[in-house]
């Protein structure tokens, strides 16, 4: 099947049911829609709950019960399934279907295999108790490349697309887009990912700048900030009027110096209070600055797979 195809204007505001089953959609998770003017959207399953229009949304958070979890039994080169004990937290059928298991540590390391799509329920893999082996089948012809044994770890981790949540602030997990109208509760939909789209704003944005996720307000987005953060300690030094701080990234590696005036503390793009998480990749450009809480037109260009 095509990973993208080209469709009408309108066709972004379509909402489906599931195709047999809850996790099953009409096309893969993921899937790409573009427009004649060039605007893209994911192929997304809501989290149950009704989408909200024009604003940002994420993928479910990993869950720790199922991160470093070990291997129960030893799997041969070219095996389709890949078992391990779970530590934590009970999974519904099919919950990982689309998604990757992947070798974290020990033997057979470093390899990500995509789990098999639900074409029927429990395709992909059945439920589990919280300490069961939980066993996830993989996509056809996607098997084991290294053999597995007991002491291998690996770790489940959900379709980036598979039930969509308005993005926590700061977000807890990667992007997947904004949505573009009202999906009713467990309907798939199309989440815009690229081109012009009505946004939640917070705080003041500037037309031409960048955009992140909100880091105040659930669902929003704002202008790009980078933490100041001076000497390699948490606070500013500020002598007659002036602030000398250094700029780090997202790792809190130091990328530059800054010296500002006392009053462009409060200066839009510059933050000196939030941690270091804050530093999050841009996400799009504001085209449109409307007021806060208001809807502003940002051009998004939202990147993954």
């Amino acid at each position: 099947m095509p990973r993208t195809f080209f469709g009408p204007y309108g066709e972004n505001n379509s909402t489906y049911a599931s195709a047999g089953n809850a996790n099953l959609g009409r096309w893969p998770l993921g899937h790409i829609l573009e427009l004649p003017d060039h605007r893209q959207y994911r192929f997304v399953l809501n989290d149950g709950t009704v989408e909200v229009a024009g604003n940002l949304y994420q993928s479910v958070a990993s869950v720790a019960g199922h991160v470093n979890i070990t291997a129960d039994v030893v799997r041969a080169i070219g095996a389709t399934a890949i078992s391990a004990t779970l530590n934590g937290t009970a999974p519904a059928a099919d919950i990982y279907a689309e998604g990757t298991v992947h070798t974290n540590n020990d033997t057979g390391e470093s390899y990500a295999y995509r789990i098999r799509r639900a074409m029927t329920a429990g395709a992909a893999h059945a439920s589990a108790a919280s300490a069961a082996v939980l066993t996830v089948n993989l996509e056809a012809g996607d098997t084991v490349q290294v053999a597995l044994d007991t002491t291998s770890e690996v770790t489940l981790t959900r379709n980036r697309f598979h039930q969509v949540l308005i993005t926590a602030a700061p977000p807890t997990a990667g992007l997947a887009g904004v949505s573009p109208g009202v999906a009713a509760v467990d309907r798939y939909y199309w989440s815009q990912v690229k081109g012009y789209a009505a946004v939640l704003a917070s705080g003041t944005l500037l037309a031409g700048l960048p955009v992140m996720a909100g880091i105040t307000t659930a669902g929003s987005v704002e202008s790009t900030k980078r933490r100041l953060q001076a000497g390699g300690s948490t606070a500013l030094v500020v002598t007659t009027g002036l602030a000398y701080a250094y700029l780090v990234d997202a790792g809190g590696n130091t990328t530059g110096m800054a010296i500002l005036t006392t009053t462009a503390l409060t200066t839009v793009g510059v933050d000196v209070t939030g941690g270091i998480a804050y530093n999050a990749p841009n996400m799009g450009m504001c085209v449109k600055a409307n007021s806060t809480t208001q809807y502003a037109l940002v051009d998004l260009d939202i990147q993954g797979w």
